[in-house]
């Protein structure tokens, strides 16, 4: 059986719903059996039951409500089907997901990628293990050891950090680059013909990665080494990923058009929160959901005031701190009164214990945001309960 994902809204009653006697499928599950042309059959559960009555109001024990398992969720009407975020539907089906959700405005948008199913997920909890060993663990450990217990000269020492840091973020980036230029459009952003278009995480990551680089090699150089210069890696790259997060959610809150292309916005588009092209550059690329989760990305943020609402907070949310927590780190690097191997890993260790801290609090908040959104749009609550002027964006 497919996995699937809700999609209903209380404007679909129980009679568009599969009766036991009537096989004929209801307008939002021929979603997955004619619209989208892939060889499935209309999911149903528990087709000898009738839906259970909606709720207009959302209490506090809804809230808590976790997404963990969809065989507890309550009946809906309409389900997604998943298969339909593939590569083999995305090469054969008619419509694209979003002139689907356009054709069935009722529906919310779903997106074909979850973090509860698949092994997908997988390959991004694996990297980004691999990249906190790699770009943090690995640097301090290699010169406290050395420098402590083997009495190593500093040049040797980060002869071989430089050597080897950075390792998966650098395979990573070039199996992403690869995918963007290949000549099957799967992985490049919407509306792009181009193989040479590459999207904003690709273009971020050549900025970090120069002046990562550039700062290894200035503070290695030299017999002596330049151990306040070599730690400032770790607080540039949160000036680096920070800054390109804040400088196009400003545009965003703004009203600017794009000055150029920005993943799957055009240019002289509005520009959309910063968040948004990273989740979308992260999933589409890196994990390999490709078109169609740009597709359902784009159609989502379109339908849902409060998906608009939450990427706008995850924008401030992690665009602001990274800057605010990279200037003392700059300070601690540079002051003679802190010493430069303290220094050293202060600026190493925290920007990426704090992005561990930050994601668990991201992760819980878009979860609570996420079960508001749902349960509203199945109450037929279109707007968040806050002010509508607070989900412009």
């Amino acid at each position: 059986m497919p996995e699937v994902r809700r999609g209903s809204t209380s404007q679909l009653k129980s009679d568009s719903a599969l009766s036991s006697t009537d096989a004929t499928p209801s307008p939002a599950v021929r979603f997955s059996t004619q619209s989208m042309n892939p060889p499935t059959t209309a999911v149903r559960f528990n087709e000898d039951l009738e839906p259970p009555p909606r709720r207009n109001t959302i209490g506090p024990e809804d809230l808590s409500r976790r997404s963990l398992s969809y065989s507890q969720r309550p009946q809906a009407e309409a389900y997604y089907d998943s298969r339909a975020g593939t590569r083999e539907e995305w090469k054969r089906r008619g419509k694209t997901l979003q002139e689907y959700y356009d054709d069935n405005p009722q529906l919310l948008p779903q997106l074909p990628f979850t973090w509860h199913h698949g092994r997908k997920r997988w390959r991004l909890f694996i990297f980004a293990f691999l990249v906190f060993v790699d770009a943090s663990a690995i640097p301090i450990a290699l010169y406290y050891g050395m420098h402590y217990a083997g009495d190593v000269e500093g040049w040797i020492i980060f002869a071989i950090v430089t050597t080897i840091w950075g390792g998966p973020t650098y395979l990573e980036f070039g199996i992403r680059t690869l995918r963007l230029v290949k000549k099957e459009r799967f992985y490049r952003p919407l509306g792009s013909t181009s193989r040479w278009c590459f999207d904003t995480l690709n273009w971020a990551s050549v900025l970090t990665i120069t002046v990562v680089t550039a700062l290894f090699v200035v503070g290695s150089a030299p017999h002596k080494v330049w151990l306040r210069v070599l730690c400032m890696p770790a607080p540039a790259i949160l000036y680096c990923l920070g800054g390109v997060l804040a400088l196009i959610t400003l545009y965003s809150r703004m009203g600017w058009a794009a000055p150029f292309r920005i993943s799957s916005t055009n240019k002289g588009e509005k520009v959309l929160p910063g968040v948004y092209y990273f989740i979308e550059d992260v999933v589409a690329v890196n994990a390999g959901a490709g078109r169609p989760y740009r597709e359902a990305l784009a159609a989502r943020y379109h339908a849902s005031p409060r998906f608009r609402r939450m990427l706008y907070v995850q924008s401030l949310f992690w665009s602001i701190p990274s800057l605010l927590l990279a200037i003392p780190l700059t300070i601690i690097a540079v002051i003679p009164q802190v010493p430069a191997t303290a220094a050293y890993g202060i600026c190493w260790a925290v920007p990426f214990l704090w992005a561990i801290v930050w994601g668990a609090i991201s992760i819980k908040w878009c979860k609570r945001d996420m079960i508001r959104e749902r349960l509203e749009w199945e109450a037929g609550e279109k707007v968040p309960p806050e002010s509508t002027a607070s989900v412009t964006v």
